[in-house]
């Protein structure tokens, strides 16, 4: 999803909750928004206003505008604990954060990768053209260690190889939903996860009675969230404590396996959960910002490292041309 589709379906979901916050039913604030908007929203608005009149639930509904799984799964869960509205506006929140983190860092690595490109491009002809001609005037087995590695004519090939599949690799990893345990990614994994169990638990305390009742229906849910949740019941029915079943989930965070502890006993789980998610989302925004700081000291070392290799690849062979003058 492009930047300006993702934000025209942030305007959609934001125009949708403020006039169901003023008290617009859920057919005429279709019938609104389809009015107001124009070119490709236009069309996903009345492609959503056909799957409702068909009867389709109101998640179903907004998959056209949201395809994020975990924020799907919320939107099922709260659709079921008939608070469709209240995970709406999580939903909202949390797709405007991803879409901030998104912007801000395509800024950042735009200009970067420019320079990348170039000095990839500058690489290739000077291995294609410059670097043989200048091997033809040198002694290369009088090289020895990083210069005589500099030297090899295998040497920028296998380098291109090298950043060509790591980068086709990290796309294959990408859509196939494998995560590298990278310990800066994790915590921000963790987080978000956090921030969905909480959110759901939070959604589905008012429709049952006790903290059991609670992960027993979000078992029944699909997505990762529920697997967790399937988990936490399964080891709950073989005689293991709240607490206990949960400490084992490594994605969720500990303050949580207090929280439920808490709320088991004081029955005020959907309060102490919704005051919690609100702190894991600062706790996400802040952890935004300080990823985005530690990420652009490491794209600027990388690039000063490849522009240090390419301009010591050029003045190595000169220099050895030079000492057997």
């Amino acid at each position: 999803m492009g930047d300006n589709q993702m934000n025209a379906s942030l305007q959609i979901m934001h125009r949708f909750l403020r006039l169901q916050s003023r008290g617009v039913s859920i057919k005429k604030t279709f019938e609104t928004l389809e009015l107001h908007e124009r070119g490709k929203s236009k069309v996903t608005v009345q492609a959503m206003r056909r799957r409702l009149e068909s009867g389709d639930s109101l998640a179903s509904v907004f998959s056209l505008l949201i395809s994020n799984p975990q924020m799907l799964e919320l939107l099922e869960t709260a659709e079921r604990g008939n608070r469709f509205m209240d995970g709406m506006e999580q939903v909202l929140q949390l797709s405007t954060m991803r879409s901030k983190l998104a912007v801000e860092l395509k800024r950042m690595v735009r200009y970067p990768l420019i320079i990348l490109f170039i000095l990839l491009l500058l690489g290739a002809i000077y291995a294609l053209y410059i670097f043989p001609k200048l091997l033809a005037m040198v002694d290369v087995e009088a090289a020895s260690g990083v210069s005589a590695l500099l030297l090899s004519r295998w040497f920028f090939p296998l380098l291109f190889l090298f950043f060509v599949m790591t980068l086709i690799g990290g796309m294959v990893a990408g859509r196939r939903g494998v995560r590298l345990p990278i310990r800066l990614i994790e915590r921000g994994r963790r987080l978000y996860v956090t921030y969905l169990f909480v959110s759901e638990l939070s959604l589905l305390q008012e429709t049952e009675t006790t903290v059991r009742h609670v992960i027993s229906r979000l078992a029944l849910e699909t997505g990762e969230v529920a697997m967790i949740a399937r988990r936490i019941h399964e080891r709950m029915s073989n005689g293991v404590g709240i607490d206990a079943a949960t400490r084992e989930e490594r994605l969720i965070d500990h303050e949580v396996v207090s929280l439920l502890g808490v709320g088991s006993v004081s029955g005020e789980l959907g309060n102490l959960m919704a005051l919690h998610r609100d702190l894991v989302f600062e706790e996400m925004e802040r952890y935004s910002k300080r990823l985005l700081g530690k990420v652009e000291p490491m794209i600027y070392g990388v690039l000063s490292v490849m522009v240090g290799t390419l301009f010591y690849s050029l003045y190595l062979p000169v220099k050895l041309i030079m000492a057997q003058i």
